[in-house]
């Protein structure tokens, strides 16, 4: 970093150039289309005609607003342009560790470290770099990494969770995104999906910080069966309250939502289910009962969603950096002052995908 200025790093802005909804095959090109079964169950939108659905209204009304929004915005229009990233199997690299494990090993990332050459990252060690700034590694496996600041991560296979446990850093903002399977996922194989008795066993009960109010944040899929074994079964175990549903509306850069807001079949949104610990819930309690609906351009990455945390800032002042512990579960990028881990979690930090800006 040079003396008289202060460098950052930011996702490369053509990772965002959405121009058009995403668009699906053509029925007539794939044949005749697939009946749906009669007893198939209806997510909780597909039951009511959109003139009737509570739901898909604040969508619309959320897609109205980021049109405003976005008219004021006379950028020039870029095209949308392919990427190809690192393909390193991060994730069969970590199974194929899993049972190689021991009692938890913290290696800090000193500048001995960040000046090596082919750098080689480890499963199942907790790294831990404390620099106030982002720094950049030379890894064996997947090239040039970018840290941001004050950041942790475990590369583990999830059943390793409780690693995290033994080391003894207990945390008040926890986001967890599980690999959900579906029928397309069981079919496909596009990534490891964790089964409900996998994400159940994770030891987040013993992770939560009990000596204040806490925020626990689940992505689901748009699934009944999956929202409701969140809130009934996983908030149960571990020890925490239901506080609200939220909802992440994925629009193009001029506002327009990705997919058709009443489609039966992949949908323009995403579910967060919100939950708490404490007896004294004040510090979240203008967050109880509200449907917020986040309006973004997605990334051209998958599986990347917006950053919570600065969005939670922005509401309510937390979490506060100073105070408040960070734990991101299956993490598939590293995140400014948090704990993160995944089989994955370094997945997405190639330099390749940011870029440099003088702040």
């Amino acid at each position: 970093m040079g003396a008289d200025t202060i460098k950052d790093f930011i996702w490369r802005k053509d990772l965002f150039y959405v121009e058009q909804p995403f668009r699906k095959a053509n029925i007539e090109q794939m044949g005749k289309k697939k009946k749906k079964k009669n007893n198939m169950k209806r997510t909780h939108d597909e039951a009511f005609e959109e003139s009737q659905n509570d739901l898909v209204l604040k969508l619309n009304q959320a897609v109205d607003f980021c049109k405003n929004k976005l008219l004021s915005n006379n950028e020039i229009s870029l095209i949308q342009s392919e990427h190809t990233f690192n393909d390193v199997p991060f994730a069969e690299i970590a199974t194929q560790q899993s049972d190689n494990i021991r009692p938890i090993q913290q290696i800090p990332l000193t500048d001995y470290f960040l000046r090596a050459s082919k750098l080689g990252i480890q499963t199942n060690i907790l790294y831990t770099h404390d620099k106030i700034h982002p720094s950049l590694i030379d890894t064996a496996i997947g090239g040039q990494i970018l840290l941001p600041e004050n950041c942790r991560f475990l590369w583990s296979d999830m059943k390793n969770a409780r690693l995290l446990v033994s080391e003894g850093t207990k945390y008040s903002f926890i986001v967890l995104d599980p690999p959900w399977a579906n029928k397309s996922v069981r079919r496909k194989h596009p990534y490891n999906w964790s089964d409900f008795t996998d994400i159940k066993n994770l030891p987040v009960e013993n992770l939560i910080d009990r000596t204040k109010s806490s925020l626990i944040c689940c992505w689901s899929t748009n699934c009944d069966k999956v929202e409701e074994f969140i809130k009934n079964e996983l908030f149960t175990k571990w020890n925490c309250q239901y506080l609200t549903t939220w909802y992440w509306l994925k629009v193009t850069r001029s506002g327009e939502p990705v997919l058709d807001l009443t489609s039966l079949d992949k949908k323009s949104y995403e579910t967060l289910i919100l939950g708490y610990t404490g007896d004294d819930d004040d510090r979240f309690s203008s967050l109880k009962n509200t449907t917020k609906i986040i309006c973004s351009i997605p990334a051209l990455i998958h599986s990347t969603k917006p950053a919570l945390h600065t969005l939670f800032q922005n509401l309510i002042n937390f979490p506060n950096n100073d105070i408040d512990h960070c734990l991101e579960i299956y993490a598939r990028n590293l995140l400014p002052n948090f704990t993160s881990i995944g089989n994955e979690v370094l997945k997405h930090q190639s330099i390749d995908l940011f870029e440099e800006i003088t702040i």
